[in-house]
């Protein structure tokens, strides 16, 4: 694992861990060419008969950095470089400060519908922007998504599919209760299974829990999605938007365009402007994190 201050590439100084996940460290490091600071990926390769999958790992990177540098919008995390260092591969990307959506949600309970929908439509945007370059993000939950001082920002592109060319390899299940049904029993990631998964962080942020949060195994959850999940209790006029996402038959589901007009339906009636995403902080919704 990299250590404080190690410096990559003759180029990255790393200076702090700031997350830890399933296999990734995230770093604050500096560029000391550009002289400005970024945000670096460290990917951990997996254990196999107790040797590293690095050329796993690669493909992994490669996988993720290619997908996201194609992408340019304000709700989707800029790809600055790629880079093997120290035996390890790096992603670097700009640096955004703020919680991701799962942690929000875990110190607040849950988020107020108006700023659930102004959320989800400033996401949204951005995953629309992914579909219409033709990457599938393949992993949208809370955890990969960031709330800056002005911005949503999707990040983790690590199991997109470039027009198709995505794995459909299951995940662990804390990833698997954002995943669409026909993806939790062995489908690829499709622009329809990503619009569940939006659908079901959606429900996540106004509930404070995934779909089908008493599945504890693969297995259980299998069996759970045979039926719809749970009305949502707290989404008010968030409800028909979330309960057309996460329709089970893939057919059956609003497009992104679709979607997109239904939360710009709901953000006016709750007196929010519907502004694209990267408007200033002063301009944010007044009750943000009131109840």
């Amino acid at each position: 694992m990299g250590t404080d201050h190690e410096l990559l590439g003759d180029r990255y100084r790393l200076l702090s861990a700031v997350r830890r996940g399933r296999g990734t460290v995230m770093w604050h490091a500096h560029d000391l060419r550009l002289r400005r600071n970024v945000a670096i990926k460290e990917l951990r390769p997996a254990h196999h008969d107790d040797q590293l999958d690095l050329q796993s790992a690669r493909r992994r990177a490669l996988r993720e950095a290619r997908s996201a540098a194609r992408l340019s919008h304000p709700a989707v995390v800029t790809v600055h470089d790629l880079l093997e260092a120290n035996g390890r591969l790096w992603i670097v990307t700009e640096l955004l400060e703020g919680l991701t959506l799962e942690e929000t949600i875990r110190h607040l309970g849950q988020l107020p519908v108006h700023w659930s929908a102004w959320v989800g439509f400033q996401l949204l945007a951005g995953v629309q922007h992914a579909h219409e370059t033709g990457v599938v993000h393949g992993a949208i939950k809370p955890a990969n998504v960031l709330l800056t001082e002005d911005r949503v920002v999707l990040t983790d592109f690590g199991m997109a599919a470039i027009d198709g060319s995505g794995s459909s390899t299951l995940p662990v299940v804390r990833t698997a209760a954002y995943l669409a049904p026909e993806r939790v029993t062995g489908g690829k990631p499709t622009v329809a299974s990503d619009l569940w998964s939006f659908g079901a962080t959606l429900y996540c942020a106004v509930e404070g829990r995934p779909p089908y949060a008493e599945a504890g195994s693969l297995n259980d959850l299998e069996r759970a999605l045979g039926s719809a999940p749970e009305p949502s209790l707290r989404a008010g006029p968030l409800r028909p938007v979330i309960d057309g996402l996460l329709r089970l038959d893939p057919d059956e589901r609003p497009t992104a365009k679709e979607a997109v007009a239904l939360l710009v339906g709901v953000l006016r009636r709750l007196g929010i402007s519907a502004a694209p995403p990267g408007r200033r902080s002063e301009v944010l919704p007044a009750r943000a994190f009131t109840t």
